[in-house]
């Protein structure tokens, strides 16, 4: 089994509802959930002017999947929810990124892992410590989820977790 985290954002329409289907997606298509952080509410970065996102992190298990079908698989997820991808770093109803896939570091034109950007984001190292304090990432040298979140140099989008979380869905 392999481990697959997943970091999800939406700032439009129900942005937990929309989060909770992409989750129940994944899960339908074959990934096994084992945890999900609470949401978190933080200002958009980049384009500025559009509303509030809502953000969780999710950790996953897979068998036999790679890297490159998870990719696809989120790509589909997002279209199948109506993703239209009209303004760089603008509003979306749904955007899932791939943070980790198990140990591995990858970087090819279509897919970085870890994420190229994580770690610089508040936005997904909050909820990411709340679910994995003490992991360390691949190719981090013995640095934790916690140190990167305390050395973060994110001020844009300080994130506050907000009273909802996705639930987890039956497998």
């Amino acid at each position: 089994m392999t481990k697959v985290v997943l970091a999800f954002g939406s700032n439009v329409g129900n942005r937990v509802g929309q989060i909770q289907e992409a989750i129940d997606k994944l899960v339908d298509s074959g990934l096994r959930c084992e945890a999900i952080s609470h949401c978190y509410e933080s200002k958009a970065v980049g384009l500025r002017d559009q509303p509030d996102f809502v953000n969780a992190v999710g950790k996953f298990t897979c068998r036999k999947c790679s890297p490159f079908e998870i990719l696809r698989l989120i790509s589909r997820i997002e279209v199948e929810m109506g993703r239209i991808r009209t303004i760089e770093k603008g509003p979306r109803n749904i955007d899932i990124d791939l943070i980790f896939f198990g140990g591995s570091t990858i970087a090819t034109n279509n897919l970085t892992v870890p994420h190229e950007a994580y770690s610089i984001r508040r936005f997904v190292l909050e909820p990411l410590h709340e679910l994995m304090p003490d992991f360390q990432p691949p190719g981090m040298n013995s640095v934790t989820i916690s140190g990167l979140l305390e050395k973060c140099p994110d001020v844009e989008s300080i994130p506050v977790r907000i009273n909802e979380i996705c639930q987890i869905p039956a497998d």
